[in-house]
């Protein structure tokens, strides 16, 4: 384990130390989530760095082009990425402004706008796909597919604690 994660694991010994009977274990297993999150995500935005996208904004562009038609509400992006609505409405700002995405008023609701992917976009997406996908299955490749299998359950199950 790395460095930085081994001070981690220190600090938790050391309030263990002091406070006994904490939940030592969940700490780490949190501390741990939240490491592993953090390098994926760095890992992500280090090989797209040279395309000007994050791995939030990537899987953001990925919704719209899945849905119906390739357009949806900001307020659907929010709620598909789990984010608040201020950080729906920059990242589609971002997309406009790189032509990946375009507003267009809702026939329904002169108030509402749908976001909708650009030839631009679709092209993007396209073009930069088989990257994240190789960059998935190389994070992966050292686990047997049950380990995969048993830690997609217990994520699964801590995600439905969480009210997820």
């Amino acid at each position: 384990m790395n460095q930085t994660f081994h001070s981690i694991e220190q600090a938790i010994a050391d309030i263990e130390k002091r406070f006994p009977g904490g939940p030592r274990q969940e700490v780490l297993l949190a501390r741990l989530l939240s490491h592993v999150q953090s390098r994926m995500t760095c890992r992500f935005n280090l090989r797209f760095k040279d395309v000007g996208i994050n791995e939030t904004d990537w899987i953001g562009l990925l919704t719209i082009y899945i849905h119906p038609e390739q357009a949806l509400y900001p307020s659907d992006l929010s709620e598909a990425l789990g984010a608040s609505r201020t950080s729906a409405t920059r990242m589609a700002d971002l997309m406009v402004e790189r032509g990946w995405v375009a507003r267009s008023p809702c026939g329904e609701d002169r108030r509402k706008v749908k976001l909708r992917l650009t030839e631009e976009g679709v092209r993007f997406v396209g073009q930069h796909l088989p990257t994240s996908r190789e960059l998935f299955r190389s994070l992966w490749d050292g686990f047997e597919t049950d380990e995969k299998d048993t830690l997609e359950i217990l994520l699964r199950k801590l995600l439905a604690r969480l009210g997820g």
